[in-house]
């Protein structure tokens, strides 16, 4: 029974860290006072002009661009766009984190034999463990603890949309914010944007935790 029991157990945790490990968690903040889309034309530009002959920028950008089409806006192609959409992303350098598992108790029956001539620092003189021939013995029980450690990285990304013209106050800004252990944001990208477009354009002034189901294939 016993067996049966820490072997559900096992399967149990390893189903749950099979599940967890595929979702893509996120938090989106949103604030806009953006109307509903009707055929506007959109350019999508970095935010940081030094990527703009970014290749990277270009991949992230066509992946915006697909959801913005969803919503009804339409590239500017080399027209003058009636808004601008900026885009700008990010990851940290990475937070080290401990985590400890446990704690494990292991439970077993020690014997021991007396022996004048041996010698322990812990014991002192005349005993030591046998489980062979005998002695004399006893239950005991200990408790261990696992601790590893890993990097834990925040990766970003903000979009910004705004009229096409000086003066004029933005409509959108979104920041979706996300943790883990992985920093390879060109993997990572199209789950941070559909995060970003999830019940688009959102409520104003909310920030929202998005969960993604991830391919299990």
């Amino acid at each position: 029974m016993t067996k049966t029991v820490k072997l559900f157990f096992v399967l149990s945790m390893v189903g749950l860290i099979s599940a967890c490990s595929n979702t893509f968690r996120s938090d989106v903040s949103r604030f806009h006072e953006l109307p509903k889309p009707h055929g506007e034309t959109v350019s999508i530009v970095p935010a940081d002009p030094a990527k703009a002959t970014s290749l990277e920028f270009a991949s992230y950008a066509n992946i915006v661009g697909s959801y913005l089409s969803q919503q009804g806006y339409v590239p500017a192609g080399d027209g003058k766009a009636d808004l601008i959409v900026e885009l700008d992303y990010s990851v940290d350098d990475g937070k080290v984190m401990v985590r400890s598992s446990g704690p494990r108790f292991a439970f077993g029956y020690r014997s021991y034999l007396y022996n004048p001539y041996w010698y322990s620092p812990h014991w002192g003189y005349g005993f030591y463990h046998n489980s062979f021939f005998g002695g004399y013995g006893g239950y005991y029980g200990s408790f261990n603890r696992d601790v590893n450690s890993y990097v834990k990285y925040t990766r970003k990304l903000t979009m910004v949309i705004r009229p096409n013209a000086d003066g004029q106050k933005n409509l959108f800004e979104g920041t979706v914010e996300s943790k883990g252990r992985s920093k390879d944001l060109p993997k990572l990208m199209p789950h941070m944007v559909q995060a970003l477009f999830t019940n688009f354009p959102g409520t104003s002034g909310s920030t929202d935790r998005v969960v993604i189901e991830l391919d299990k294939n």
